[in-house]
């Protein structure tokens, strides 16, 4: 989403996720984490699109049936946001090779 910092190196960005209800996570976290090519620089145009690892807890139904799929980003990079939120409910289709 966005440069945050330059301290510490190699600096902070901000990266946004949105659960499968439409509400919008702030995550914070050095550009490596998020980012293998080398994209998240403070120059770079934003938002840049990022995959962020994760690691799949459950998957179950909403009350209408729908599939949701229960994510930590806790693992493998100890990411969560700023109130210490790690686990999320997202769709299927936003996970990449699950």
């Amino acid at each position: 989403m966005r440069w945050v910092s330059d301290d510490p190196q190699p600096g902070w960005v901000e990266v946004q996720l949105t659960d499968a209800t439409g509400t919008v996570w702030s995550l914070f976290d050095k550009p490596p984490i998020f980012d293998a090519d080398g994209q998240l620089t403070p120059d770079a145009t934003y938002p840049v699109d990022v995959e962020l690892d994760c690691e799949i807890v459950t998957r179950e139904a909403d009350d209408n049936g729908r599939e949701l799929v229960v994510i930590s980003t806790r693992r493998p990079w100890g990411v969560e946001t700023e109130s210490g939120r790690h686990r999320f409910e997202v769709e299927p289709g936003q996970l990449a090779g699950a």
